[in-house]
Order: structure tokens, then C-alpha cells, then sequence
């Protein structure tokens, strides 16, 4: 009876000891589980606040254009439209200030139809990526301050979607704009090549680098290009040093089909 009563004791231990095991288990998983969705969650945010802050970059740059160039023209344009009325059509200054009117009313029109432009190339918005891409290269070429070569493997529905190819317009604006700008550089490649369920986007210049761990160097430039790239899911490495270049890759996840 008394090695009944152990023997009894003993799986009763063990059953207990297997249920502890299996709770914990379940609590591991549990917390792997909320851990992941903790992540998930993060990444949908950086995500949403990524997209937030270019949006309001993009909107301040607007606005900024706006009152810098087309208020400001739309201002003179009504003082002067006031002292004309002011004027009878005999008199000699009348003709020169027709003339005055409508010279700021065509270059009213030409910074309204730029920054339309800006907000969608028609290019971009007609023939894709690619076509918008080969006109800001010969944009950049026909300056004179830098040589392009663009190279791709690309179709025109490789990206998926308008917003994919948007995004990566602007990313290539930006990286232009800055290497013109502040690396000296006198070349500049773009890679764009599709292999199976990813793009792979490169970017190069022999300009002056800079040193990575200067937070100050990057500037607000290089956070706007990370923030498009979290909205298109993109992950991005960076390349350079002072003196050596700098290189930017970027993975885009696209459909196999």
C-alpha cells in the first residue's frame, strides 16, 4: 500500500510538473505572439507617420511656393491693375502698363503650371517611371554640372503601381537634387533591376561623401527619401565616407506575376 500511495504520489508530481510545462509553453507562445503583433503594430505606425510627415513636407514646400512666387506676382499684379484704373488710355504710361500686366500674368502661369508639374510629371503620370526618369537624366545632362546614366531591366508595369512609381520619382528627385547641391560629383548612375519578387534600385555618385556617424550631414533630405521608403515597404542601405562617393540601394518588394 505504501509503495501504491508513492508510486501514486509520483504521477500525480509529474502530472502536475507536465501541466506547468504546457502552461508555460502556451505562455511563450503567448508573448512571442504579442511581441510580434507589438512589432507589427510599430511598423504600421512608422509607416503611417513616415507617410504623414512627407505628405506635410510636401505641403509646406507647396505652400511655400505659393506665397513666395505666385501670391507675391498676384500681389503686384493688383496694385498694378489698381493704378491702371486709376490711368485713362491716352495717356503714355498706359500702354507700358498693359504690357507689365500681362508679362506677370504669363509668368503667374508659369509657376502655376510648374509646380502642378511638380505634384504629378505628366510625364510620370503617362508613360511611367522609366520615361520620367530618362527626361529628368537629360534635365540634369543639359545643366552641365553632372553626367547620368540610367540602366534598368524594367516594363512598364513591373512596379505595380502609381504610387510605387511616385515615390521612387521623388526618392530619385531628392538624391539628384543633393548630390548636385553639396557632393561636387560629376557622375551619377541609376540602376533598375526587377528579379523575382523584388526591384532592386540603385543609386551612386563620385561627389565628396560624408561621414555617417555625422548626424548633421544627413539632413532632412535623407529622411524624407527613408520615410518614402518605409511607405513602399523598401529597405535601404547606405554606402559612402568622406571622399569615397556615395551609394544608396533600395529592395522593393513587387508581385512575382
Amino acid at each position: 500500500m505504501l509503495l501504491f500511495g508513492l508510486t501514486f504520489l509520483i504521477l500525480i508530481a509529474l502530472f502536475l510538473i507536465w501541466m506547468i510545462v504546457q502552461q508555460r509553453g502556451k505562455l511563450n507562445l503567448q508573448a512571442r505572439q504579442l511581441g510580434e503583433n507589438a512589432r507589427e503594430l510599430k511598423h504600421q505606425h512608422d509607416l503611417w507617420e513616415g507617410n504623414l510627415l512627407a505628405q506635410e513636407n510636401e505641403r509646406q514646400r507647396i505652400a511655400a511656393q505659393l506665397h513666395d512666387d505666385v501670391c507675391t506676382k498676384l500681389g503686384v499684379l493688383h496694385l498694378t491693375f489698381h493704378r491702371l484704373r486709376r490711368m485713362s488710355p491716352d495717356q503714355e504710361e498706359y500702354a507700358e502698363m498693359c504690357t507689365e500686366i500681362n508679362d506677370l500674368i504669363g509668368e503667374t502661369l508659369g509657376i502655376t503650371r510648374k509646380i502642378s508639374h511638380d505634384l504629378v510629371p505628366p510625364t510620370l503620370e503617362g508613360f511611367g517611371l522609366i520615361e520620367a526618369l530618362e527626361e529628368l537624366c537629360e534635365q540634369i545632362r543639359n545643366t552641365g554640372t553632372a553626367d547620368v546614366r540610367l540602366q534598368h531591366n524594367l516594363g512598364r508595369n513591373d512596379l505595380g503601381d502609381v504610387n510605387t512609381e511616385l515615390n521612387l520619382f521623388r526618392i530619385v528627385q531628392e538624391l539628384t537634387n543633393n548630390t548636385l547641391k553639396h557632393a561636387e560629383a560629376s557622375f551619377i548612375t541609376i540602376e533598375l533591376q526587377k528579379e523575382e519578387g523584388v526591384v532592386l534600385f540603385n543609386y551612386c555618385d563620385n561627389g565628396i561623401g560624408y561621414d555617417q556617424d555625422n548626424e548633421t550631414a544627413k539632413g532632412l533630405g535623407l529622411k524624407n527619401i527613408f520615410n518614402r521608403a518605409r511607405m513602399i515597404g523598401a529597405k535601404v542601405e547606405i554606402s559612402t565616407a568622406p571622399d569615397q562617393g556615395f551609394e544608396i540601394r533600395f529592395a522593393i518588394p513587387v508581385s512575382k506575376d
